[in-house]
């Protein structure tokens, strides 16, 4: 969620900076007023100002807890007044036009059907399962939060400065470098365990698995990179803990299958 062009996470960071200056400048002004007092001959003008350094001091200790406080609990606070909804809505990028309009005094015969070289399957209706030997590295003592939820992930080449998905696609040309599938999340904690998986047709190619530190709510991500990406059809699996929370596929083609058909024509006397 922004604020401003800010995230909340920022916002509490930025307030918890603001009010540490504020200690600065109070503290060393108290000190600065008690120790001028020492200098004035008269003791009505020494005792005033030296009784306005100490009140200068005092508000610097008051400033400093409520700085602890912004930094310790503000974020879990603010973001349970105003909690993160997920935006993210999937789009269709690719959009087939018509190359050829046929005239009555012409008749074209096609001679090439184009087809997709790979058709993606039907969604899994199991649930997946984290697997053994991740599952046996979870050092986390962290209990997961069972509300913690995750928005649907978008695959995309890049993401900007926001943590949005830039050109999300289901499906994507070689060659390909990088990918990152964007998410939204609620409701999650500090130092719990959470783990992405990539699938190449059922084989293992990238694996995140370490301890969450993006706070309760905000947007998130998890990258792939590959040497060289191979044509097929990806999963993305998402997991807090040991259960499994979103999963989606994206598919990886050699080449586009809108490509243009070659057409015969003959004229019509």
């Amino acid at each position: 969620m922004d604020m401003f062009g800010l995230t909340l996470d920022q916002v509490v960071q930025f307030l918890a900076l603001a009010l540490l200056l504020a200690v600065i400048a109070t503290v060393w002004m108290g000190w600065n007023q008690i120790r001028s007092a020492r200098k004035l001959p008269f003791f009505m003008l020494r005792r005033s100002r030296s009784t306005q350094g100490w009140r200068l001091l005092f508000v610097g200790f008051i400033l400093t807890i409520l700085a602890l406080l912004v930094q310790i609990s503000g974020r879990e606070v603010v973001y349970r007044i105003i909690p993160p909804t997920p935006s993210l809505t999937p789009t269709n990028t690719v959009t087939s036009t018509p190359t050829i309009t046929p005239t009555p005094s012409i008749t074209p015969i096609p001679s090439i059907t184009p087809t997709a070289s790979i058709t993606p399957t039907a969604t899994i209706t199991t649930t997946p399962i984290l697997p053994d030997e991740i599952r046996e590295q979870i050092e986390s003592e962290v209990t997961p939060n069972p509300e913690a939820v995750l928005s649907p992930i978008e695959v995309a080449r890049q993401v900007d400065s926001n943590v949005q998905p830039v050109g999300s696609s289901e499906t994507f040309i070689l060659p390909v470098t990088r990918l990152y599938g964007a998410f939204s999340y609620n409701n999650m904690q500090d130092g719990v365990q959470w783990t992405a998986i990539w699938y190449l047709d059922g084989t293992t190619i990238c694996v995140e698995s370490l301890a969450w530190d993006g706070g309760t709510g905000g947007y998130g991500y998890t990258e792939c990179e590959q040497e060289e990406w191979m044509e097929g059809e990806y999963e993305i699996q998402m997991f807090v803990g040991e259960s499994w929370k979103k999963s989606t596929r994206f598919v990886i083609l050699s080449e586009s299958p809108e490509s243009t058909s070659t057409v015969e024509v003959t004229s019509t006397p």
